[in-house]
């Protein structure tokens, strides 16, 4: 298969495995959804005190693994967070998050390739990966520090697993700003509502 971008769609989420650097990604599927009503908060912080936020949390990523589903071929992430602050002390201080988006090999998403393709994949086109992009949002990496607004997540009964609804990054990690601002983290994209901040101080949603 030839190196390509290509727009797709996502459904509902569950469990899956593998995955592989998203820079050297051999193709790239381009996903864009539409945002509840809830994202018309006039700021994050409004955003962050609705019914559905549950918690913010304040760490490092400290590991990443890819989900896939099927039927439907929806491709997501679990973010490892080694929690240094959150809004709701009582959480547990690791969290997995799980988020829109991810890198996967070509294998965990045959079906939706072929059907695509209308043709069958050799080996060695299966064992190429594939990095799902959501919405333009750069994907979280291992040692991110990372500012979350979550909800729970309902397909995993534990506590400390959740849904981000919005992830920043700080600086002093893969991006985002200088270490001389440890408090304030930009969007890894464009932010879901042009209207909010584009940088953050981590005190406002505390």
């Amino acid at each position: 298969m030839p190196k390509d971008s290509v727009r797709g769609s996502q459904s509902a989420p569950s469990r899956g495995a593998a995955a592989g650097p998203r820079d050297t990604a051999d193709h790239k599927v381009l996903l864009e959804g539409s945002l509840d009503h809830s994202y018309t908060a006039p700021s994050l912080a409004e955003f962050a005190r609705q019914t559905r936020a549950v918690n913010v949390i304040s760490g490092t990523v400290a590991a990443t693994r890819p989900l896939v589903t099927e039927p439907g071929t929806t491709v997501e992430t679990i973010l490892t967070i080694s929690v240094q602050r959150q809004r709701d002390d009582s959480a547990p201080t690791t969290a997995e998050v799980r988020e829109q988006g991810g890198v996967v090999s070509v294998a965990q998403v045959r079906s939706d390739f072929e059907g695509k393709l209308g043709c069958k994949l050799t080996g060695e086109e299966s064992a190429e990966t594939v990095d799902y992009s959501f919405n333009g949002i750069t994907h979280a990496q291992v040692g991110d520090r990372v500012l979350v607004v979550v909800a729970d997540d309902a397909s995993v009964q534990n506590e400390g697993a959740y849904v981000s609804l919005a992830r920043l990054v700080g600086g002093g990690a893969a991006g985002g700003l200088s270490k001389a601002s440890p408090t304030k983290f930009t969007w890894p994209g464009e932010a879901p509502n042009p209207a909010w901040e584009t940088a953050v101080d981590v005190e406002s949603l505390m």
